[in-house]
């Protein structure tokens, strides 16, 4: 009895001493310290998957010892989590890796710094500026949370807030001359990859990059799919239904005007907008178009479009299901030219504006403001995506599907009905060491498996291994195969 005490009493030391491992404190020398940069719309995966890569020695579902840095300090714990936000566009999640991030991380203390600042490209763009590809999208600088492990100049915080995990806020961030990395125990300079929307092709084309894939790593699909969905400001969506007698006592808002605080989303009550209409506005359209485009009862009234800049597979996604660009290009035609600026910033029609944002939190929160103000906005959000805190948009159908049936807002593109999705590639740069290659690796494989990431938003497809008649909500029927422009296939 006695050495059984005396046993236990040294596994709860252990536990204890483990769970508090991977504090600012204990980030040392012998740290591996990564970065990776892309997509902001899929974050809140990309965190859900860095949970299943740290070591989960109890087999409790949960890591031993995560500790997330965030950018900013928040006030609701609903907004304390990488991808609100709120929280900002920077992260860092620290912990001991387990054997699904690969051998060359497995038992090791890590530091994953995480960029979501300006959309997927940039998982690319410092490896292309390194490799001397000249244009104007392509930058020598990308912006990383500040060092976690810093003596001075480190305001991080524990939060009290009942986080998931415990979180630190207002780590705060800076901009970093891209350089290669001194060592992998070294605060990062470069990221060894990172997460796309679409694969790099759309991308390249798109920003007409002269540079190949080849010249600077290799991507792989994750057979992970991303739904995406028109939102919209709570008074554009109840003017939206009035115009098409939806304006029921059944489907009334909560409040009006700029008072209304909450909008009837179901799919009974949510009012649509054509694939037709709304690539009449984006498409090259914008000058003559108003509000009454998507609502005949504000014929004359000013519309806002929060669109993203050329670098976010958001906007990729957007330009190639609503534009068929650049899918439609060369001899053949038919791409559309879309409306507004590559780079941040706003392009002012008469009746309406268009700015592009460098986040998918941007977009929330000036579609936000737009309903604080009674004002009517639209923009593509990813699905990942659902109000939380003080956000207020709501989603449309497109088509006349309804891309939120379900609590997940993924059960009718499972089903193939709605369409506006696409397929998740994660990106290995040739300079990442070992453990980056081994960390991208990981991620490629718990995102497309519906077992271990169950999030909104996102579901698996066939190619991942595992059937719809397995996971009937959480493997599609349909798959792209890796292929943005073709069309998905049962």
């Amino acid at each position: 009895m006695k050495i059984r005490s005396i046993s236990l009493a040294a596994a709860l030391a252990c536990v204890a001493s483990s769970s508090f491992a991977l504090t600012p404190a204990q980030i040392d020398a012998n740290t591996v310290q990564l970065w990776i940069s892309g997509a902001s719309a899929p974050t809140a995966a990309v965190y859900g998957a860095i949970r299943k890569l740290c070591v989960d020695a109890n087999s409790n579902g949960a890591p031993d010892d995560l500790h997330v840095y965030l950018e900013k300090s928040v006030t609701l714990a609903a907004d304390a989590a990488p991808g609100k936000s709120a929280a900002g566009k920077f992260a860092a999640y620290a912990c001991t890796m387990g054997p699904l991030a690969g051998p060359d991380l497995d038992g090791k203390k890590t530091v994953v710094y995480h960029t979501f600042d300006v959309g997927s490209f940039e998982a690319y763009t410092p490896h292309l500026f390194l490799a001397g590809e000249a244009n104007p999208s392509v930058s020598g600088s990308v912006k990383r949370l500040k060092n976690i492990a810093a003596a001075t100049g480190n305001t991080c915080a524990l939060t009290g807030l009942a986080t998931v995990d415990p979180t630190y806020l207002a780590c705060g961030s800076l901009a970093v001359a891209v350089a290669p990395n001194a060592n992998v125990n070294a605060v990062p300079t470069l990221p060894v990859g990172g997460v796309s929307d679409t694969e790099y092709t759309l991308n390249q084309l798109n920003l007409i990059v002269g540079k190949s894939l080849g010249d600077i790593g290799s991507e792989v699909s994750t057979n992970v799919a991303q739904g995406f969905g028109l939102a919209v400001s709570f008074p554009l969506y109840v003017a939206m239904q009035s115009s098409q007698g939806l304006n029921t006592a059944a489907c009334a808002a909560t409040g009006s005007g700029a008072g209304i605080t909450a909008v009837n989303s179901t799919p009974a009550c949510q009012p649509n907008v054509s694939r037709q209409k709304y690539a009449s506005l984006v498409g090259g359209g914008a000058a003559d178009k108003d509000a009454g485009l998507l609502a005949s009862t504000l014929a004359g009234s000013a519309l806002q479009v929060e669109r993203r800049v050329g670098t976010s597979g958001t906007q990729s996604s957007s330009n190639a299901f609503f534009l068929n660009a650049p899918c439609a290009t060369g001899l053949a035609g038919g791409a559309g030219t879309a409306d507004g600026s590559n780079l941040v910033g706003s392009t002012v029609y008469p009746k309406v504006t268009i700015r592009s944002n460098n986040g998918s939190g941007d977009v929330k929160t000036n579609i936000t403001a737009a309903s604080n103000a009674n004002g009517y906005a639209i923009g593509v959000l990813s699905l990942e995506n659902a109000p939380a805190g003080s956000e207020k948009f709501a989603f449309a159908k497109v088509n006349g599907v309804s891309p939120t049936s379900d609590a997940n807002q993924r059960q009718t593109a499972i089903d193939g009905d709605y369409e506006f999705w696409y397929e998740l590639v994660a990106f290995t740069a040739l300079t990442a060491p070992n453990e980056g290659a081994n960390l991208m690796a990981g991620l490629a494989t718990v995102l497309g498996d519906p077992t271990v990431t169950n999030l909104r938003g996102l579901f698996a497809t066939p190619l991942s291994g595992f059937t719809n008649a397995d996971f009937p909500t959480q493997v599609s029927k349909g798959f792209k195969a890796g292929n943005a422009c073709a069309v998905a296939t049962q």
